[in-house]
């Protein structure tokens, strides 16, 4: 390990990690830490030699460690945070915090963002200065079709193919905020652990997209984006359609759907088709990174 980054005494130091930390680091979150691990297509260590993937340790051995790399230039998630349990929670996440940002400033990144998926981390952010954003709300679907669903005659829905993933991830960029896009390499994973995807085509031309994930009798819709050119125009209706027969076809015994709280146009959507919302929801905090 080499000092890349800070230290508060020579034997607590704060470092940023590489490639040749894998077998510590995969040893590290293997054991009974505190641990919060973000909800994507990636495995934590992924991110080895992405900045900044930060670790403290003491002598030479690692105490926690916080990841904070981003997707795109503008925003960043909280990847993965670890923690010893007899350490001190809160002064070690400022910590690395604080160095996490300090990198992400130097990239030109404006906002940190983390999912609070356990009581104990959802004090850590709003002890911080993150802010409660929005909150990622699941819908299930009830297994019934709607009849007057109008689908786009136009188009074509065919399974997507690894050579599309270079338009759809362009896609991808138009469709949402910096927060919620993803990159190429975050598609190309996505697309390799899918259980069913689709693309919606006219003349050739990649206008949306879904990628979900099924699993035994479960399948989850994970991403669903239309063009912006093209939206209102029954496509994701028309992408819907198709795959919810498939999931019927299939037999599987629950489908579900994650979108944000204030998605309101996305909430209309899947209500139209039979989802109707849980008591799950996962608390969105962020912060402005000025």
């Amino acid at each position: 390990m080499v000092n890349t980054q800070s230290s508060s005494s020579v034997d607590d130091t704060i470092i940023q990690a590489t490639p040749d930390d894998y077998p510590q680091l995969a040893d590290f979150l293997n054991q009974n830490n505190f641990t919060h691990r973000h909800l994507d297509w990636f495995n934590p260590l992924d991110w080895l030699g992405k900045q900044p993937f930060l670790i403290k340790v003491v002598e030479n051995q690692i105490q926690s460690l916080l990841c904070a790399a981003s997707e795109n230039p503008q925003a960043a998630w909280v990847r993965v945070f670890a923690i010893k349990k007899h350490l001190n929670l809160d002064r070690v996440w400022q910590d690395l915090l604080s160095d996490a940002i300090e990198t992400l400033k130097e990239k030109g990144i404006t906002q940190l963002a983390s999912l609070a998926l356990s009581p104990w981390y959802k004090n850590l952010l709003s002890n911080s200065k993150f802010d409660h954003l929005q909150d990622v709300v699941v819908l299930e679907w009830q297994r019934q079709l709607p009849k007057d669903t109008n689908c786009c005659p136009e188009i074509t829905v065919r399974p997507m193919q690894a050579q599309d993933l270079p338009q759809v991830a362009h896609l991808d960029q138009l469709s949402f905020s910096p927060l919620w896009q993803n990159s190429q390499a975050g598609l190309d994973n996505a697309f390799n652990q899918s259980g069913i995807s689709t693309v919606a085509e006219i003349d050739e031309k990649i206008i949306g997209y879904q990628i979900s994930n099924t699993m035994n009798i479960y399948g989850h819709l994970a991403r669903l984006a239309v063009h912006p050119e093209y939206q209102q125009q029954n496509i994701a209706s028309t992408l819907l359609i198709d795959l919810l027969t498939q999931f019927k076809q299939h037999n599987y015994l629950r489908v579900t759907v994650n979108t944000q709280s204030d998605n309101i146009p996305s909430l209309r959507l899947y209500e139209k088709f039979g989802f109707t919302r849980t008591d799950e929801e996962i608390p969105v905090y962020a912060m402005a990174i000025e």
